[in-house]
């Protein structure tokens, strides 16, 4: 094992982006997705999306991450600026 890093809570979708090291956590419960840096085993961020909002999509040549949000219908775009 590398290492331990608390979460938010229960993950529910897991995106690795290697170029940059970073590992995003969809949480639904509480709606967040924890950014972690690999290299170091830490989380970096926490970012709040929506109750329920689990289901990611990510675009690793534009460093964005999509989180869909269930309770309004619509949709978050992040950009990863490190």
């Amino acid at each position: 094992m590398l290492g331990d890093v608390p979460l938010s809570g229960a993950p529910d979708v897991v995106f690795l982006h290697p170029q940059l090291g970073r590992l995003y956590v969809a949480i639904g419960d509480p709606g967040v997705i924890d950014v972690i840096d690999v290299g170091t085993m830490r989380a970096v961020e926490v970012v709040s999306t929506e109750a329920g909002a689990h289901t990611l999509a990510l675009d690793r040549k534009r460093n964005k991450v999509y989180a869909f949000l269930p309770q309004s219908h619509r949709a978050s775009v992040f950009v990863d600026t490190i």
